[in-house]
């Protein structure tokens, strides 16, 4: 799919949905503590996080709320007007920009935290997903901290998906027509997650979600990782 018709989809989507809630386990990550994840609460304040992919602005309310510095990245200006409206009615201000995985439209090491919560993986008119992580990598401070979603292979939007080759796939029956025809980026497991981003990450810890919901397989690879010196 090119680029026009993927901004134009995903730009009609958001002009007309209502803002809806933080993912729930953006919430749990941020929010709770657990045996092998207890990020520092106290840490949060003041410290920069940028949202890639922030959709409507449903997960930067809470990171707010938490105390984070707030920005964002969207693929249009008309989908950054709609977060900047959304946040509004929370009387939150937030620096949100017109940007893409490969391209992010910050300084060098600005960030103490990056979330991108089911962004990642789509590739648009970009063929190497090596180029996002290391743009991930570059907007992050030493140490700070990625928390990512990605689909499993067994995850709805790939059924009856079609190889493009070895580690993409082109989207061909999204039951809700917003990917169809969008390349993505798909992972074998854990291992290759973290086989894909270790160049740039350490310190992996990974959570998983698998979820049958009323006919949608929502599965997901969770991952929490820091950017190495």
């Amino acid at each position: 799919m090119n680029r026009d018709t993927f901004q134009k989809i995903w730009s009609n989507f958001y002009a007309n949905t209502e803002m809806m809630y933080p993912s729930e386990f953006v919430i749990r990550i941020f929010k709770g503590s657990y045996p092998r994840l207890n990020l520092d609460k106290n840490a949060f304040q003041y410290q920069n996080i940028c949202d890639i992919g922030c959709g409507d602005g449903r997960n930067l309310v809470l990171l707010k709320e938490v105390g984070f510095n707030i920005y964002g990245v969207e693929i249009t200006q008309d989908i950054v007007d709609k977060v900047k409206n959304n946040l509004k009615k929370f009387n939150i201000d937030a620096d949100v920009r017109v940007g893409f995985n490969h391209n992010l439209p910050f300084d060098n090491e600005f960030f103490d935290y990056v979330l991108s919560w089911n962004s990642s993986y789509y590739m648009g008119d970009h063929d190497d997903f090596n180029d996002h992580v290391k743009e991930i990598a570059r907007v992050l401070k030493p140490n700070g901290y990625l928390v990512l979603s990605i689909p499993k292979k067994s995850c709805f939007i790939y059924h009856e998906s079609e190889i493009l080759k070895e580690g993409y796939i082109i989207v061909r029956n999204d039951p809700f027509k917003l990917r169809d025809g969008d390349i993505l980026r798909i992972f074998e497991d854990e291992s290759e997650i973290e086989s894909t981003f270790s160049k740039y990450f350490y310190n992996f810890k990974f959570a998983s979600i698998h979820d049958d919901c009323f006919g949608y397989d929502y599965h997901w690879h969770i991952a929490v990782c820091q950017k190495k010196n």
